[in-house]
């Protein structure tokens, strides 16, 4: 990121390029060819290119060197660092393996429910219950 004081050099930078429009639009109000109005228009017009030609060098600068670094497999603020965690549960005989993952336990859970699900869990009408048939 570019800091303030590296925009305020850039724009200084500019800006003594830019001296001869400036000099030209003093010399026409000087000169009467431009109403105090006028000048403040175009000058306020002029300022405004200056800071627009700054902020696209700065932020074209900036864009480049993201490219880069992403293009050698760094981080960037838009492509982070993928850091993953391990797979809980996912190795087997682990302390925090959970049943309901894998193997059997994760084929009772479903069955069950599924069958939560159905119309005659529901009505109380299952094997069972006390109002079995």
């Amino acid at each position: 990121m570019p800091t303030a004081a590296q925009m305020d050099q850039l724009e200084s930078q500019v800006r003594r390029e830019e001296e001869p429009e400036y000099a030209r639009l003093s010399q026409m109000r000087a000169a009467g060819q431009l109403s105090p109005g006028e000048y403040e228009v175009q000058k306020q017009s002029l300022d405004l290119r200056v800071q627009n030609k700054v902020d696209n060098m700065v932020w074209s600068r900036h864009a480049l060197a993201q490219s880069h670094l992403k293009s050698m497999g760094m981080p960037t603020p838009d492509l982070p660092v993928s850091n993953l965690p391990p797979g809980v549960g996912s190795i087997q005989g682990s302390l925090y393996t959970s049943s309901r993952l894998n193997g059997l336990g994760n084929q009772i859970q479903a069955n069950a429910m599924q069958s939560m699900g159905t119309s005659s869990f529901q009505k109380g009408t299952s094997a069972g219950t006390a109002y079995d048939p």
